[in-house]
Order: C-alpha cells, then structure tokens, then sequence
C-alpha cells in the first residue's frame, strides 16, 4: 500500500453502534484500535468510558471508497464501509 493515502478502522460500541475512524497511513491499525478502545466521553455529565471493538479495517482510495484489509488486526473492509464513510461527511 502506498504511504499517501489514510487508513480506517470500523468500531462497534455495546449499543451497536458503527463508527469509521480515518488515520494516516503511518499509523498501524492495531495501535490505533488500541487507542479507540480506551476513549472517555463527557457528554452525560460525568466522564465515562465507551467500550468499542474492532469489526473491520482497511484503507480509503482518493475517490473515497473503502478497500483492502488491516494485517495486525486481521479484519478486512466490507462493502458497507464505503457508505458509512460518506454518511459521516454529511
């Protein structure tokens, strides 16, 4: 993969919930995920810890579709991963 375009990583939270995180390429998914997974979130008054989990990862072309898969991980983008990326910039 080339170091010019940015990588993703699809987290579920315990709701359910799906967010696509973007990242450079310089940045391995693994230590990213790692990160993610340990994010404090205020909005309820009181700081709490939200719970995400990995469920697939890859790259982004530059024409925005998501592709490829993460190898410290072992997760692959999925075909949906494309249009929660755009739903997000909305």
């Amino acid at each position: 993969m080339s170091g010019d375009g940015m990588k993703y990583i699809v987290m579920k939270d315990e709701e359910g919930k799906e967010e696509l995180f973007t990242f450079p390429c310089s940045v391995h998914h693994d230590a990213m995920a790692e990160v993610l997974g340990r994010i404090k979130n205020h909005t309820h008054g009181d700081w709490h810890r939200i719970f995400r989990q990995p469920i697939a990862a890859g790259f982004i072309s530059a024409g925005g579709q998501c592709y490829g898969k993460s190898e410290t991980l072992k997760l692959s983008s999925r075909p949906e991963d494309s249009t929660l990326l755009a739903r997000q910039f909305v």
